[in-house]
């Protein structure tokens, strides 16, 4: 397969751990545009908060915070330029071939000296009816350190799916992990995690002095089922073979 965005290093990395690190892979203006769009998502909750519960979060002895935004992939036209661009899409078809469709978006808040850490999980134990060709790009938006809150990956732990449940979150029993095996996932503002929807993976408390935000998109391969039970996916491509098109 000739490749189109990455390396043959990059996709060997990401067969090989289930992961890959993109630098500069967002321009100052999308980093900016990113945030710009999280602070008027912010002000709009403040004023009337969301009435589901999955957005708006308070910490303990900390005041409310938008912790995260959903679907902004969907529901702004400047996010979905940035994260359905030629390039972008490059570097997803050489992850998970030529047909690709929108699964799911979010923004992700850590406040300073708060947020809570999210265990040890893999994403697709989140939705088992769908396939596992798809990915998971995490982008920095702030600098994401193992103090300001980052990512924690277990290399090679894409194989299977593993058992998780409810404990401190839906997630896998660590104690069943080999743990001195992970890694931190190091990044500066605009850099991209590609991670497989398998690769087991955790975020930190968010320790330092200063918030972390992250944009995630997660992309598919398939457009979504009729029959799936997940409320994810999407029956639009936002890009197909060729042959598919004519």
């Amino acid at each position: 397969m000739t490749l189109k965005a990455l390396t043959t290093s990059q996709v060997d990395q990401f067969n090989r751990d289930g992961y890959c690190i993109i630098p500069a892979f967002l321009s100052p203006s999308d980093l900016n545009y990113i945030k710009d769009y999280y602070a008027g998502a912010a002000a709009a909750q403040a004023s009337t908060p969301a009435q589901d519960g999955t957005a708006w979060d308070q910490d303990e002895n900390a005041a409310p915070v938008l912790r995260r935004v959903p679907a902004p992939f969907d529901n702004d036209l400047g996010f979905r330029k940035i994260f359905s661009s030629p390039r972008a899409l490059d570097h997803v078809e050489d992850l998970i071939g030529p047909s690709i469709y929108l699964h799911s978006s979010k923004l992700i808040f850590k406040p300073a000296r708060s947020g809570r850490r999210k265990p040890m999980h893999q994403d697709l134990a989140y939705w088992t009816d769908m396939s596992a060709r798809q990915v998971t790009l995490w982008c920095a938006v702030d600098p994401a350190t193992p103090e300001r809150g980052g990512i924690e990956i277990l290399p090679g732990s894409h194989k299977r799916l593993l058992p998780h449940e409810d404990l401190d979150d839906y997630q896998v029993r660590e104690d069943e992990l080999d743990l001195s095996k992970v890694r931190p996932a190091v990044m500066e503002p605009g850099d991209a995690l590609f991670l497989d929807v398998m690769t087991v993976h955790a975020s930190a408390q968010n320790r330092s002095d200063h918030d972390r935000l992250a944009a995630v998109v997660n992309y598919y391969s398939q457009p979504k089922s009729a029959t799936q039970k997940s409320r994810y996916g999407s029956a639009q491509p936002l890009r197909a073979p060729h042959h598919q098109l004519s």
